[in-house]
């Protein structure tokens, strides 16, 4: 049974729809160059092509493995089904038979086939989500296999051989582009960006029929240049019509997933007859209607037990009306509208936002501007705002606001509903979605189905509370004008949501966040709150934008403090949300102490504030005494039924803030809040600088603040709190980048990154080396050719003397150095 699965697997890899065409392309190239061939050659120049390409599927199960399994289960690539060193080991095996086939052939094609090969793994690897450059460059090796059939039988292909090369590739990457609308889904999910995800459907159609036209137009060309015969024209009449069949019904109906496969399928057997046309032309009527005979009965056969079982499933129709989905959206700006209030936290907020459905393939820009959000018309001009896009299907849509079965998190977590938008937009859009819900939309339960863990959100939102969990640190407390002008920095450094400070403490903490609220900076100013009518007026007073209501959720907290049970907590947190919601403010709720609390606790304390409107959740580890993996399990628990989304603070007591705060983001948070320097209460949060740099530095994710601006922010909190930056603090400390060490030097001379996680220019720092004790010869050339000075042998030997006695010797090297030769 597991050989038949093994074997399964690997004839699942090898597609026989598309491997049969393939091989024709290769014959129909070296049939045109010389009919008379002798067999050997064109039997090469149909298995070379062959074994080509299934060196290449078996490269893409390995190369683009990680996607393909998550996001596209129903591939026939096996992905998860076969082992990768196998899938390795058999790319390698059969490109080296291509290879050595192609070099007895003639040795020309080596070239040739080395480029394919590069061109498959660079498309498995990187071109595949890229838009139509991913399309063509799949497309380009259809085209190299017809010049490579064309070479089996000539030293190099003849010129009029060209115009048949670029029908094949064109057509390849139309039909490509077609395969893209059908998948365009797990695209999305899996982070393609193809041209159906970036563009919709519809915009797909057109440029994939307009390749294939084209593609038609070059094989006309190739018959002008030959000697047409009846059969070959039958046959690619027979093709031409399999296209229009294929593609009218994308024009003439509304373009579905469902439809575009139908499509797809119909292309997989219509370019096995314009290939078998050509080979038609080139081997005559008995030999070239047989084989695309044999060939197009493989590829029908193979599809319908291979394909279908993989890519239909229980597909059907998409029943999502285009109208209903206007409608809703036109009555629920009514609403909000109505409300008055509804938008207050999104004054000021200007931008177009277009939302891009496939399923229907429809497109809505709404305009948000002057405390009001409308929908505009086809016909009307759009202002000069900035763009934010959302992208997802009709299905999707549905569930979210229609039906209630989903939620914007959960789409989003999944990549069913991508946002081109910065952090801070983002979060005015989810103030907007659930705007949109209504409590209808939240009030329905979701599924507890578990999440895809493990990978970061596209964008992750980091906020900062410095200005006020930082001055919770002893002896801290900003002026005013302190507080106004940290602010005005971390803004500049781009950080999307400030925490201000705590109103209700006093007249005039509250007065200081008002000033950073009038400031109008480009952020969001957000200010905490507990449960209690007095707090909650003084954040609305501030005038802050987003107030966070915070209130512990252990049973410490609510036996020994709070002294309170369940239901009590439970309606303390629903009416101070619904205050903040009905004065039109961004509602958050924070459990604090989280990590201490029962998860099913918390998950009930969680929902009952979604139930109230909130717009946003926070989960902190208030004690610092979560760990890496308790804290992504927590998050990944509750966050199973979290309609909304959750954000992580975490105290360092433990030393853990940093891995703490990443791992709960693995674990389905999309945001992440710290304090310059890690300062706070106690031994204080998360280092705004660590977790920024361990995103970008380690983590590949693009945080889109503005680097450089991290160490002088540090430097300037330094002087507010009237301590220094620790010289060894990682990111921003005087010797993050700086080296002694002479195997370090030497490494580093070579290669920064052998003892450097990421360039110090990414933060606006520069490297430096210094002598001591450690130091080598590598250090003591670099530290005089920064001086412009030229060393030998002996100068080098004795700084090292010197240095090795230790720092009395400090002044002699420098002596020693002084006396070294300028550099001509």
């Amino acid at each position: 049974m597991r050989l038949k699965e093994i074997l399964f697997a690997h004839v699942e890899t090898w597609r026989p729809y598309t491997a049969c065409y393939v091989g024709l392309v290769g014959l129909a190239g070296a049939a045109l160059a010389d009919p008379g061939a002798p067999p050997v050659r064109l039997l090469c120049a149909w298995a070379v092509p062959t074994v080509g390409w299934l060196a290449g599927l078996y490269g893409g199960d390995y190369f683009d493995r990680n996607l393909d399994a998550t996001a596209k289960p129903h591939r026939p690539i096996p992905s998860g089904r076969m082992r990768p060193g196998t899938a390795l080991g058999m790319l390698i095996g059969l490109t080296a038979a291509g290879g050595i086939i192609g070099l007895a052939v003639n040795w020309r094609t080596l070239g040739l086939v080395l480029v394919a090969l590069l061109l498959g793994i660079a498309y498995s690897s990187f071109f595949k989500g890229r838009g139509l450059a991913g399309n063509a460059v799949r497309g380009l090796i259809s085209a190299f296999a017809c010049l490579f059939g064309a070479m089996t039988v000539a030293d190099l292909p003849a010129a009029a051989a060209l115009p048949l090369a670029a029908a094949f590739w064109l057509h390849d990457t139309g039909s490509n582009l077609v395969g893209a609308l059908r998948d365009v889904d797990g695209d999305r999910e899996g982070g393609y960006a193809t041209l159906p995800v970036r563009h919709g459907l519809t915009v797909g159609v057109r440029v994939a029929t307009g390749t294939i036209l084209v593609a038609y137009l070059c094989a006309v060309a190739q018959f002008a240049v030959s000697s047409v015969t009846v059969a070959a024209l039958v046959v690619f009449a027979a093709a031409a019509a399999a296209a229009v069949s294929a593609l009218a019904p994308l024009w003439t109906r509304e373009v579905t997933r469902l439809r575009a496969y139908r499509a797809h399928t119909v292309l997989v057997l219509e370019r096995v007859l314009l290939a078998g046309a050509f080979v038609t032309l080139g081997c005559g009527l008995a030999v070239g209607v047989p084989i695309t005979l044999v060939a197009l009965g493989c590829a029908w056969g193979s599809q319908r037990i291979l394909r279908a079982r993989h890519e239909l499933g229980s597909a059907s129709e998409s029943t999502v009306d285009a109208e209903a989905v206007l409608a809703f959206v036109d009555q629920q700006l009514a609403e909000l509208t109505a409300r008055g209030t509804g938008m207050r936290a999104l004054n000021g907020w200007a931008r177009l936002i277009e939302v891009r459905l496939s399923e229907p393939d429809l497109v809505i820009v709404l305009c948000t501007a002057d405390n009001a959000v409308r929908r505009l018309c086809t016909d009307e001009s759009e202002p000069e705002l900035p763009r934010l896009t959302i992208t997802t299907t009709g299905a999707v849509f549905a569930a979210i606001f229609l039906d209630g079965t989903s939620n914007p998190r959960r789409a989003y977590l999944t990549r069913a509903l991508r946002m081109d938008a910065p952090a801070r937009d983002m979060m005015l859009l989810n103030q907007l979605f659930n705007e949109f819900r209504g409590p209808r939309g939240r009030a329905v339960a979701v599924p507890r189905e578990p999440l895809r863990t493990g990978r970061l959100p596209e964008r992750v939102v980091v906020s900062d509370t410095t200005l006020r969990d930082g001055e919770q640190m002893p002896g801290v407390a900003f002026r005013p004008d302190q507080k106004l002008e940290l602010a005005s920095r971390l803004a500049a450094l781009g950080i999307p949501m400030i925490e201000a400070g705590f109103p209700v403490v006093s007249e005039e903490e509250s007065a200081a966040i008002r000033a950073i609220v009038d400031a109008e900076l480009d952020t969001v100013i957000q200010v905490i709150a507990r449960p209690a009518d007095a707090d909650v007026d003084a954040a609305l007073h501030s005038g802050a934008h987003s107030v966070a209501v915070f209130i512990g959720t252990s049973e410490s907290h609510l036996r020994h403090k709070l002294r309170i049970d369940l239901d009590e907590l439970k309606r303390r947190v629903d009416r101070a949300v619904r205050r903040v919601k009905a004065a039109g403010r961004q509602a958050v709720f924070a459990a604090e102490d989280a990590t201490r609390t029962d998860p099913d606790v918390l998950t009930a304390v969680y929902e009952a504030a979604a139930d109230a409107g909130a717009d946003a959740l926070g989960l902190a580890d208030t004690a610092g005494i979560a760990q890496p993996w308790t804290m992504r399990e927590l998050v990944e628990r509750v966050g199973e039924s979290c309609p909304l989304p959750l954000a992580v603070h975490c105290h360092n007591d433990l030393g853990l803030a940093t891995a703490n705060s990443l791992a709960g983001l693995l674990g389905g948070a999309s945001g992440v809040q710290c304090s310059v320097l890690g300062i706070g209460e106690r031994a204080g949060n998360a280092p705004l600088e660590q977790v920024v740099m361990a995103l970008e530095a380690a983590m590949g994710h693009s945080t889109g603040l503005d680097l450089p601006l991290l160490e002088p922010l540090a430097r300037h909190v330094a002087g507010l709190i009237g301590d220094r930056v620790p010289a060894y603090a990682p990111v921003v400390g005087a010797h993050a980048f700086v080296h002694e060490s002479g195997l370090h030097v030497d490494g580093i001379s070579r290669d920064p990154s052998t003892y450097e996680p990421y360039p110090p220019e990414l933060v606006g720092r520069q490297r430096r080396i210094v002598l001591g004790k450690h130091s080598g010869r590598s250090a003591v050339t670099a530290v005089a050719a920064e001086r412009g000075l030229a060393v030998d042998a002996a100068d080098i030997d004795a700084v090292l003397a010197e240095l090795k006695r230790g720092a009395v010797g400090t002044d002699r090297v420098a002596e020693l150095l002084a006396r070294a030769r300028p550099v001509a």
